[in-house]
Order: structure tokens, then C-alpha cells, then sequence
């Protein structure tokens, strides 16, 4: 290449020469020196920056990324088909933790994997690769590809920065379209394509840790039989595609599948509320199906919702489907926060749940603001009704007598064990203190009760003075002497704040006590950076984990403290910072319950069915994000912030079903990871639902205390 460039240059010099001696035009010099001069810096530009190659390869049994030469793709094994034979059966014997079942796998090697006799072939597709892997064998039940992915925790993975989270597995019943968008923080994602039927697929995720990590991706033609499932051809057809942007995801798929896609800017709304759909391949037409029914109208890019609800919508063009949608109505929020409130199950959480006042207590914060602002929506049967779930509660958060204090629930005013008084009963779980403070401040608001003030006092106190650090961090003691840093585990600074700007003019002196621990706990939180400790995992067998909710409070905490306590710049560019680099964890899929959720996966081995490890869409603990976006907006002005968090607060507002009753989890796991224990008996073999069987009361709540800190603050709806 340089000697073309010495020639190209050689040639211009011969022609001015020329001009020079008169052998051509002298018109023509001044253009050839400019010409030359261009010529020569394109040449110095060129080779000073050159273009960095944006394609996949295949050699060697390894996927390697031009984009990012270092960075490992496959991490951990080779490729190889997943695969049970006709006579095996899954339902019986011993199992991995986090797994429903043991399967077979057969290494491919130079093409070619010997015990199924399949063959693999890949081709180039644009910068990304087809794979295709099939066999001619009639034995096998379960038959695919495992994938295993450098996802992030792999050991020798090259970094968290370098390593995928699987952030957006799309499926939709009815549609065979199936993708997987993969993220990294340093930008280099990529997305997966199935192109030939196929019953689904499965994440493998570890059987160490409870399941915190993703360890293997399976896409599957067929699924076991023991699914119940009709068998397709032993063949699968993979796309891999270098991506940097959802949006660029999106128009890569278009384009693969041959069909328009869709996203949208708001995932729904109040009845009448009109969104704006972002089409991909030019839809001509637009179905609509809601209950059951469905029609046909012209496409255009602003939709009304026009249903309570989920509707699906599916963009067609020329009388082809593309990817299904989903949009969430409703008629007013106060209307669906009241529903809400209506079917509270005090039974359903003693029932499912350990009860405990972080998580599964959430109802009862959400029901005392809603009886401060909005009692006149109530009956007076109603009010009472509530106000009696609220004392069974109290009642046992505030009971004195040891003998019947209640684990987990109960702030006992006495010292106990090795905890000082107002700690929760047997529980060294911070959040579960700072859940009880946000309670008891609310039932002082309402009830105007004493006894629930001194609560807060007492409670407050043993938070900062037991758990908080000279440096400002909340420490906990485990049982045994470890210690774990939990000063953004579930936003202990929130009730600091809360009872500091609430005590201000009642008891200024213990109001000066919170604002000065809440803004040790600031700086602590700012001097960490962009260190996120969590109470979830590290093993020999991984790096140390980087778990979403660490991430989201922590820029969650400092926003917090900069719009309700002191406001510092500093703190607003670090949580930005932050908020940057935890897009990676937010789903993108441009369905109600997932659009803009965060990405968690391991609560579903208790909520819920209590069958996962699966990713858990519109978690509760989402809205962390959702408040910290809202956050940022009222601080910078910046209304594309406004809009992500009206889509992370949707993803939970759309578990709500038309009565009023709540869902912990959206689930697109096709396969949930089976729970915890080891016994194949134990697995109930079927597709997982979207929507859990079993129905939540608890945590689900938790979107109600938060709207009323955000889209409900001034009376304001999240419509408007």
C-alpha cells in the first residue's frame, strides 16, 4: 500500500514537471499542487489514524470481534451441541443446583462434532457470521447449540468493562422471531439471531453462588421431550452480528429477518395517551391485539393507547409479520395505585414470603401515602380496612415484649443478642432497619401516633450510631466476623434524608444528627467511585461480581442527597458517570414489563414461582434506576432522563392486571433455572409463563412509594 501511495506521488511530480517545462497546461499546476497537497494529507491521515476494521471473524473454533481484537467472545470452552437422547429422562436423579436438568455434550472440533455426528458450517453475513449446525440422527430428544459467552464474572474474561451481559433476550409467543442483544460497557455488543424454527432456548447459570452468574447460552431447535414440545429439525441457524446501539440492533434485524420492527419512546400510558412508535423496514400496517381480538389500521408513527392493559402490536409490510410489541394503558394512576392498594393479601405474603420489613413489607408504606394524600378517594369502610392491615403490622413492628417479638418484623427497643436497641429482631440485614424507618415515618405522618415517632428515633439512631462508619459507610457484621460494605444495598441514605428534612423543625437537634450521617454516607459513596461492592458474590471460580442494584443506588444515593439535602455538582457528574455505565444492565426489548427494565435474574429463586434463577423484567428494585433518572431530570432539566424513567416505572405499573393484583417478575426465560436444590423430581417440566403463576403482595408495592417521591409528588400524573 505504500509503495501505491510513492507511485501515486511519483506521477503527480512528472506532471508538474511537465507543466513546469511546458509539456502541458500551466492551468493545470495549480490544480495538481492542491490535488497533491490533498493527496498527501488523506495519505498522513490514513496511516496516522487507520480505519479500525468493524467485522466478525471465525478461525480456529474461536469468534473473534475486530472491533475489539482482545477481547474474548467465547470464554471458558469451546463451542459444542447440547443434546439428550431419546432414552434419557431428564425428571429423574441428581441435578446441578440453578439447572432443571443434566444434558449431553458433544464438543465440535474442526467442524465437526463426532458423538452426534453434527457438522458446522459458517459463512460471512455482512460484517457479522451465519452458523449452521445439523445432524442426521433420530436418537436425540434435545437438540442445539451451547454458546459459552464471555459473560461478565468469568474468570480471565479481560475485565467487566470487556465482558457481555445477556441484557435482552426477545421472544414473543406467536412469533418465530428470536434474538438476544448482548452488552458490554465498553460498547462492543453484539446481537444473536435464530433463523430456523426452533423451540427456544435456555441459560445456563451457575450452579455456584445461587446463580449470580451467566455461565452458557443454549439455543435450541428442539427442547426435551419432557417439555411437551413438537420436535423440529435437528438444524440450527445462527446469526451473530457486531452492534453498538439498540437502535443499530434493530435496523440489523430488520434487515436479517427481512420484516419492520419496532421501538417506541414511551412504552404506554393513561388511556388516550398518544406514544411515538420508531419503525424499522417501513411498516405499511400495524395490528392490534388486545383480549383476544385483533385489527388492522394503517401505520403511523404516533399511537393512542386505547386499552387497560397490555396490546400487543405487530408492524407488517407487504402481508408480513414483523416483531410484536407490547404497550401498557391504564385507565388514571390514582385509579391503578387504588387497585392496587384494594387487593393487598396479608395471608398471601405470611403464605409465600419470610415477611420481612424490606421487601415484603413494601405494601405498607405505599398504603399509608396513599391514605395521607388520596383517603378521599376511599370509603369509610375502606379507609378502615386499610388503616387495619396497617396496625396488625405496626402492632408487631413495635411490640416490646421479647417473648413475642416477631424475626425479621419486629424493632425490639431493647439490646438483644449483640445489636443495641431498635434493631430488627434476629436480623443484621441493614435494609430491613432502614425499611422500618421509612414505615414508621409514614404511620407517624398519618396516625400522628408518638409511639411511632420515637420509633423513627430509636431506629435511626441504631443506624447511624451500629451500622454507620467513622468514614460514613454502613458496615455489616455477619455472624463469624465478615464484613460487607453496605452503604448502597436498597439506599439506606433515602430515610436518613427523609427524617432529617422531616425533623427539621421538630427536633432540630436529632434533624442535624441524620443530615450529618446522610452526607458522611454522600462522600463515602463519592470517594468509592466506581467501586461497587454488593452482598452478592465472589468465588475462586469467578471475578468479583458487578451487580445492578450496587450500581443504581449508588448514583441513586448521591442524587438523592443532591436534590432533597445539600446540592453539590460533584455529586450529579458522578452519579451521570454512573448512570453511563450502567446502561449495560437496562433491558432494551420493547415490551411493556421489560423496556428500560434492570437486569436481574436471581430473585426468582424465591419470588415469584420460586423456580429461577430467570431474569426477573420489572423487578421492583428497577425503580432504584427509575428514581435516580427522575432525579437527574428535576436537577439538570435533561427530559430524555424524564422519559427513561417514566419507561422503568412502567415496567412495573404493567404487572398490574385489570383487578389490582401484582406480579413480583415478567419472565422471559422460556426454561426458569430450577431452584436451588438438586432433585430433578422436584422440577415441574413446562414452559415458564410470563407472569408467574402465584400472585405478589409485597414487594410489588414497592413502584407506589416512589411515585409518590417522583410522578406524584405534586399531584402530577405520569401521563402528562
Amino acid at each position: 500500500m505504500k509503495g501505491y501511495h510513492t507511485h501515486v506521488i511519483f506521477e503527480a511530480i512528472e506532471l508538474i514537471f511537465k507543466v513546469i517545462t511546458g509539456d502541458a497546461p500551466y492551468i493545470v499546476l495549480p490544480i495538481v499542487i492542491i490535488l497533491t497537497a490533498l493527496g498527501a494529507l488523506i495519505i498522513w491521515l490514513t496511516m496516522k489514524y487507520p480505519r479500525k476494521p468493524k467485522a466478525l471473524i471465525f478461525e480456529n473454533g474461536e469468534i473473534r470481534d475486530l472491533r475489539a481484537p482482545l477481547d474474548k467472545i467465547l470464554n471458558g470452552e469451546p463451542l459444542s451441541v447440547c443434546y439428550t437422547l431419546n432414552t434419557d429422562d431428564i425428571t429423574k436423579g441428581q441435578k446441578p443446583s440453578c439447572t432443571p436438568y443434566n444434558d449431553r455434550k458433544d464438543i465440535i472440533e474442526n467442524g465437526y462434532a463426532s458423538n452426534t455426528e453434527s457438522s458446522l458450517s459458517v459463512q460471512k453475513y455482512k460484517k457479522g457470521l451465519i452458523f449452521e449446525i445439523k445432524t442426521e440422527k433420530d436418537d436425540v430428544s434435545e437438540y442445539g447449540i451451547n454458546l459459552p459467552l464471555n459473560f461478565m464474572g468469568k474468570r480471565e474474561g479481560g475485565g467487566w468493562e470487556n465482558q457481555f451481559l445477556f441484557n435482552t433476550p426477545y421472544t414473543y409467543e406467536g412469533s418465530d422471531i428470536k434474538y438476544f442483544y448482548l452488552t458490554k460497557p465498553n460498547g462492543k455488543n453484539l446481537v444473536l439471531a435464530i433463523l430456523s424454527p426452533a423451540n427456544g432456548w435456555k441459560m445456563d447459570y451457575s450452579p455456584y453462588s445461587w446463580g449470580h452468574y451467566f455461565i452458557n447460552l443454549k439455543l435450541l431447535s428442539s427442547f426435551d421431550k419432557a417439555y411437551g414440545q413438537e420436535r423440529n429439525e435437528n438444524y440450527i441457524k445462527l446469526a451473530v452480528l457486531p452492534v453498538t446501539t439498540f437502535d443499530s440492533c434493530l435496523k440489523a434485524l430488520s434487515e436479517l429477518y427481512e420484516t419492520p420492527f419496532l421501538d417506541y419512546e414511551i412504552s404506554g400510558g393513561a388511556v388516550g395517551t398518544e406514544i411515538k412508535l420508531i419503525p424499522y423496514g417501513k411498516p405499511d400496517s400495524l395490528i392490534e391485539i388486545y383480549n383476544g381480538e385483533e385489527s388492522t389500521v394503517g401505520f403511523s408513527e404516533w399511537y393512542t393507547v386505547k386499552n387497560e392493559g397490555l396490546t400487543t402490536l405487530i408492524p407488517v409490510k407487504n402481508g408480513k409479520k414483523g416483531a410484536p410489541v407490547s404497550v401498557f394503558g391504564y385507565k388514571s394512576l390514582i385509579d391503578l395505585y387504588k387497585k392496587s392498594m384494594d387487593t393487598v393479601d396479608i395471608n398471601l405474603i405470611d403464605e409465600r414470603t419470610n415477611s420481612n420489613l424490606c421487601e415484603h413489607q413494601s405494601w405498607a408504606s405505599a398504603m399509608l401515602r396513599f391514605l395521607i394524600k388520596y383517603k378521599d378517594k376511599l370509603t369509610d369502610k375502606e379507609a378502615e380496612e386499610y388503616e387495619s392491615k396497617l396496625k396488625s403490622l405496626l402492632d408487631i413492628m413495635t411490640e416490646t415484649d421479647v417473648e413475642k417479638a416477631t424475626p425479621l418484623r419486629t424493632i425490639l427497643n431493647v439490646p438483644h443478642d449483640r445489636f443495641p436497641p431498635y434493631n430488627v429482631y434476629k436480623s443484621c440485614r441493614v435494609q430491613e432497619l432502614s425499611g422500618a424507618i421509612t414505615i414508621l415515618l409514614d404511620a407517624y405522618k398519618y396516625f400522628k401516633d408518638e409511639k411511632y415517632l420515637t420509633y423513627v428515633k430509636g431506629a435511626t439512631t441504631c443506624l447511624i450510631s451500629y451500622y454507620q462508619k467513622e468514614d460514613g459507610r454502613i458496615e455489616v457484621e455477619w455472624e463469624g466476623g465478615s464484613r460487607e460494605d453496605y452503604s448502597s444495598v436498597c439506599t439506606p441514605i433515602i430515610p436518613m434524608v427523609d427524617v432529617a428534612n422531616y425533623l427539621k423543625d421538630i427536633d432540630p437537634e436529632f434533624s442535624e444528627l441524620c443530615a450529618k450521617a446522610s452526607f458522611k454516607l454522600a462522600e463515602h459513596l463519592y470517594r468509592r467511585g466506581l467501586d461497587f461492592p454488593t452482598e452478592g458474590s465472589k468465588t475462586d471460580l469467578t471475578e468479583e461480581e458487578m451487580e445492578d442494584g450496587s450500581i443504581s443506588c449508588t448514583a441513586l444515593s448521591l442524587l438523592y442527597y443532591a436534590k432533597n439535602q445539600v446540592y453539590d455538582e460533584k455529586y450529579i457528574k458522578k452519579a451521570k458517570q454512573i448512570l453511563d455505565i450502567h446502561e449495560s444492565w437496562i433491558i432494551k426489548a420493547p415490551i411493556a414489563p421489560m423496556h428500560r427494565s434492570t437486569l436481574r435474574w436471581w430473585e426468582t429463586g424465591w419470588e415469584g414461582d420460586g423456580d429461577g434463577p430467570a431474569i426477573c423484567a420489572g423487578h421492583a428494585w428497577s425503580i432504584w434506576r427509575g428514581e435516580a433518572d427522575y432525579l437527574y431530570f428535576e436537577l439538570t432539566g435533561d427530559r430524555e432522563y424524564l422519559i427513561k424513567s417514566q419507561n422503568t416505572f412502567m415496567t412495573n405499573l404493567s404487572k398490574i392486571n385489570e383487578r389490582g393484583e401484582s406480579y413480583a417478575t415478567y419472565n422471559p426465560d422460556m426454561i426458569n433455572g430450577g431452584g436451588f436444590h438438586c432433585e430433578c423430581s422436584k422440577i415441574n417440566y413446562k414452559i415458564a409463563p410470563k407472569f408467574a403463576s402465584y400472585k405478589d403482595s409485597g414487594l410489588s408495592r414497592y413502584v407506589w412509594i416512589r411515585i409518590n417521591d417522583t410522578f406524584l409528588k405534586d399531584d402530577s400524573q405520569i401521563e402528562e
